[in-house]
């Protein structure tokens, strides 16, 4: 295990894009690594799908800029593991952000004004949309032949001192303590880092109060007599003692890979303390889907479930199964689980549940060997946390995190222009999920089939509700719902403020662990007003 809890990426201030970040990272033996860019969390769902197809572990991290409340001299504060909503942290940066783009852009003014000929459009165009920096500056001033590096003279006769670029007032930072309780109001550890670059070590007993989990111990600026003091305190107060090599690229003074490691012991401890769940769940549903992929070339041995020759079921679903239920259970020992096949019981000791579907979509797994998904949701206390749904064949990965957000292969989920009413529905339901609802509910579905735009049926409940999330459907019903089929793909679709109606609104899960119930998932709510009036007539 090599860990390096301190790396940046053009997202921020750093020289190189996500992926070729990781992927330097792992060509040198890193394993596991934190992605902590400056006052955002831009694009860390992104890092995540690379890392598990690259096959490192992308902590999700951030450095946030603030100041000593009593000197005002600069202190950074690491941050891990928290939910990617994160919207605490988002307001505290906001401000942050704003205030060092305004000073980026007029120190561009000013090197324009003082006659340096360099294209503020062009730098605006390289970031983006990101946040501009002094490197994004010097680096223009390098390809117009100013100076040779970024680091040069020019950049000590610019940026420091009585440089042209320096007079602008300084950025008004959130004090140390207010950073930390950001990071643990949305969930994350928070860590003190490099005190031997910023003197900062006589904050640790008020952060501490604040809620500091942590001090960055290795680091190329902690000298030993800073690291002597860093073990005592982290002793003293019971703190988790990180590293990394602040990594920036030829933006700053290139620390290589492997140089500056978190230790081990203390990384273990980490992780017990604050799982990594968003990188967890993703990357044992890859590990799934690849082997269905296998599975899928092979001949399927197909059973009746109960004597249901509509209800299917192979022995790789009992095998996805128990694959899925036996790694959880290695990292989570004392979390319990609802399985559709039942390989495990809920033994859990925890208020963590682990609901999982194996294979959605097994006759589509049997007939086509496609549209089918691994399921996989993670619930405390009969609330959903987060869930993933794996289109296995095409390789789509939908995550969704409870009042965070919703993702495909990390991008955020941008909506295809779906259907404002019900006429220009397309909806989705089988032909026995109908003859259920027209004998049971009175549904006229003859009547409801002049009322929308077209029919289809995908065999496949997770996935159909993932296409309503994304724009592609508008409306799915079904009147053979267990829980194991909706339960991560609920949590993408409400992130994406669609909803579900169900015939019996129960939510605990003790009680619906063999239920079966009726449901309907709608892309918003006047679609799901106009349908609920013209279902029953």
């Amino acid at each position: 295990m090599y860990v390096d809890l301190h790396v940046h990426t053009n997202v921020s201030d750093g020289a190189y894009g996500i992926e070729k970040t990781l992927k330097m990272a792992h060509e040198s033996g890193i394993t596991h690594i934190a992605i902590t860019n400056h006052d955002t969390v831009e694009e860390l769902a992104e890092a995540v799908a690379i890392g598990i197809k690259l096959g490192i572990e992308v902590i999700p991290g951030i450095e946030i800029s603030a100041k000593d409340p009593e000197t005002g001299k600069s202190v950074h504060i690491l941050g891990y593991n928290f939910m990617l909503g994160a919207k605490h942290i988002k307001q505290l940066c906001t401000s942050t952000l704003r205030k060092q783009q305004e000073k980026s852009l007029w120190q561009i003014d000013t090197l324009i004004n003082n006659g340096y000929k360099i294209d503020k459009t062009s730098i605006n165009i390289k970031r983006q949309g990101r946040t501009i920096y002094k490197q994004h500056i010097m680096e223009e001033l390098v390809l117009n032949g100013y100076t040779d590096k970024i680091y040069s003279d020019l950049y000590e006769k610019l940026f420091k001192g009585q440089g042209v670029c320096v007079g602008k007032e300084n950025i008004d930072y959130p004090d140390a303590a207010q950073a930390v309780k950001a990071i643990r109001a949305d969930g994350g550890i928070a860590v003190l880092a490099h005190p031997g670059a910023q003197d900062s070590l006589h904050l640790v007993k008020m952060l501490v109060k604040a809620g500091l989990n942590g001090i960055e111990l290795v680091h190329n600026k902690n000298n030993d007599e800073v690291k002597e003091k860093i073990i005592e305190l982290a002793q003293q107060y019971g703190l988790f003692l990180t590293g990394g090599s602040d990594f920036h690229g030829k933006y700053d003074t290139v620390q290589e890979f492997g140089s500056y490691l978190c230790p081990q012991s203390s990384f273990v401890g980490l992780q017990k303390c604050s799982p990594n769940y968003f990188f967890f769940i993703q990357e044992l549903a890859f590990r799934a889907g690849a082997r269905l992929q296998e599975y899928n070339t092979l001949c399927k041995d197909i059973m009746c479930k109960n004597g249901d020759t509509s209800n299917l079921l192979t022995e790789f679903d009992i095998k996805i199964e128990k694959f899925l239920a036996d790694e959880i259970r290695y990292k989570f020992p004392s979390h319990g689980f609802i399985t559709e096949e039942k390989v495990v019981t809920n033994i859990g000791t925890e208020d963590y549940t682990w609901i999982i579907d194996p294979i959605d979509g097994t006759t589509n797994f049997i007939s086509s060997g496609n549209d089918f998904a691994v399921s996989i949701a993670l619930y405390k206390e009969s609330n959903p946390v987060m869930g993933v749904v794996y289109d296995v064949m095409s390789g789509k990965m939908y995550v969704g995190v409870k009042d965070g957000g919703a993702w495909l292969n990390g991008e955020n989920i941008k909506p295809i222009s779906g259907a404002k009413c019900l006429q220009d529905a397309v909806v989705d339901c089988s032909l026995r999920s109908m003859v259920y609802l027209s004998k049971e509910k009175n549904i006229n579905f003859f009547y409801l089939s002049g009322k929308i735009r077209a029919h289809r049926s995908s065999g496949c409940a997770s996935l159909a509700i993932c296409k309503i999330a994304q724009g592609s459907l508008d409306i799915y019903l079904s009147a053979y719902l267990y829980i194991w089929d909706y339960a991560a793909a609920r949590i993408i679709l409400e992130e994406m403020h669609g909803l579900m109606v169900f015939d019996d609104e129960d939510n605990c899960l003790d009680t619906l662990i063999a239920k079966r119930v009726c449901a309907t998932a709608f892309s918003n709510n006047n679609i799901a007003e106009d349908f609920l009036q013209l279902s029953v007539q």
